[in-house]
Formats: C-alpha cells, structure tokens, sequence
C-alpha cells in the first residue's frame, strides 16, 4: 500500500466533485463546503492550495482519494494545530487515512513548532475515531451538542497528540 501526501492538480478536480457530493463523505465533515459542490468549487479549492502546505491531497497508489488539512493555532495557541481530513467512500477501511494522519501529523511536527495537534470528531464517526486512536491520538473530552447539522445535534470528542518534549 502507497499513500502519498502532495500539492492538489488540476487533474484533481473530477474527483474532488465526485468525493464532495456524497453525502456520506460529508456527513461529518464541515458545512463549510458548498452544497452541491461543482466544478467551480474544485477549481477554487485546488488553486487556494496548490501552494499551502497544511492542504494535502491524499494518493493511494497513483489515484486522488481524499484530503488532509491543519489550521495553525494563532496568538496563545501557536503551538499547536488543528487536523481534518476526509476520504471518497470507496477508499474507507483500507487503512489510508491512518497512514495518512501518520504522514501528515510527522510533517506538521518537523516543519513547525508545534507540541500539540488535535481534532474535534462527532462522537458517532467510529472510523475517524479509530484512526486517532491508532495514531496515539488520545481522547481529551467530550464537547455536548457542540455542533448542529441537518436539524441534528452532535457531540464531539476531543482528540490529542501531545508532545511531551520540544
């Protein structure tokens, strides 16, 4: 299994449409992406990113299969950074976005001074859930109804890696 994190294309785009129409691929990610997502909302995406190295496109053996992302904490919190990450159904379950996470949160540590990454995940996804948890992504807390979508309430769970040493 290859998993490559690197710059989206223009060849992304079919795909990005393909992935971010699917509502199961969105159910958990943020509303923030438009619905229904065309063509000119890849465009837009791939350019804001080809240059940004907190957006990755993830690759699974030669093919685009998601995205990998980190906010950087600002003022008091300029050490740490926040992950998201999404993956097209099809690729689910194959271990790719473990990997992925992996590739991504040893990047963020080398290139950045950074001692904390976290994510916020809705308390059903068990698959993100898991991945974190493979990572050494440890559970902080549990933020109630912290989230609203589809008329619906989520809990979200708190995820950390801490790095003990800088």
């Amino acid at each position: 299994m290859v998993v490559l994190l690197r710059q989206f294309n223009l060849s992304d785009i079919p795909l990005l449409v393909k992935y971010l129409n699917n509502t199961l691929v969105t159910q958990y990610i943020t509303d923030a992406i438009p619905k229904p997502y065309t063509q000119d909302d890849a465009k837009w995406w791939v350019s804001q990113c080809q240059e940004d190295s907190l957006f990755k496109a993830i690759e699974f053996n030669g093919k685009f299969v998601g995205c990998i992302s980190a906010q950087l904490g600002q003022f008091e919190y300029n050490q740490s950074a926040e992950l998201g990450y999404w993956l097209g159904e099809e690729h689910w379950s194959k271990g790719i976005a473990t990997k992925a996470v992996e590739l991504f949160s040893q990047s963020l540590l080398e290139q950045h001074a950074l001692v904390r990454l976290f994510v916020s995940v809705v308390s059903t996804n068990t698959a993100s859930i898991r991945v974190l948890e493979k990572n050494n992504f440890v559970l902080e807390g549990k933020l109630s109804k912290a989230s609203y979508k589809n008329g619906q309430y989520f809990d979200e769970l708190l995820f950390a890696k801490v790095i003990e040493e800088k």
